[in-house]
């Protein structure tokens, strides 16, 4: 997944870049950054000033569903309400963009284990103005296993802070369901 995680973002680098450049936007020096993988872009500032920070502070809870009938059953609650916070760097210029990540393995019923993969972003367009008007953020859960779910919202700021709500399910061949629930507020 974080192979996945790692293309969008450079390809929204790659898109967004020559149209600014072209526009006479500045652009911020290119490093090469092998945590990506060999030869990716990765925009990097060249000053130092100081960086404004979001926090992030909600729970994850999982749970299962049986859809295997003609009707999909209620969900069953797995854990419940466990917390999660996250500092997320403000991205300040056009091109710039940060990042925070965490990982949780829940209790599902019946005493299997799920784990969990939260990416969150924050994303400054190029194109923007140097106060970074036009923001956006991105919530990323992924799972590792037979389903393998990848899902993901871009949102604004009122619907990102101070917690992305987000609902994340894999489906298994027998019809069940496994998910998680990003929340603000205890369940």
């Amino acid at each position: 997944m974080n192979f996945m995680k790692n293309l969008l973002i450079s390809a929204l680098a790659l898109f967004a870049g020559p149209a600014a450049a072209a526009a006479g936007v500045p652009q911020p020096p290119v490093l090469t950054a092998p945590a990506l993988w060999p030869g990716a872009p990765v925009q990097v500032r060249a000053d130092t000033a100081p960086v404004r920070v979001m926090e992030l502070k909600g729970y994850i809870s999982s749970w299962t569903q049986d859809c295997s009938g003609t009707a999909c059953q209620l969900p069953k609650p797995g854990e419940r309400n466990r917390p999660v916070t996250l500092k997320l760097a403000m991205p300040s210029a056009p091109g710039e963009a940060s990042a925070a990540a965490a990982s949780e393995k829940l209790a599902l019923p019946g005493g299997v284990e799920l784990a969990a993969d939260m990416n969150f972003y924050a994303i400054c367009p190029y194109g923007g103005t140097g106060s970074c008007e036009g923001r956006y953020f991105q919530a990323q859960v992924s799972f590792s296993g037979a389903a393998g779910a990848f899902c993901a919202a871009a949102l604004n700021a009122a619907d990102f802070a101070p917690f992305p709500v987000l609902v994340c399910a894999g489906a298994l061949p027998d019809g069940r369901r496994f998910g998680v629930t990003l929340h603000r507020q205890p369940l």
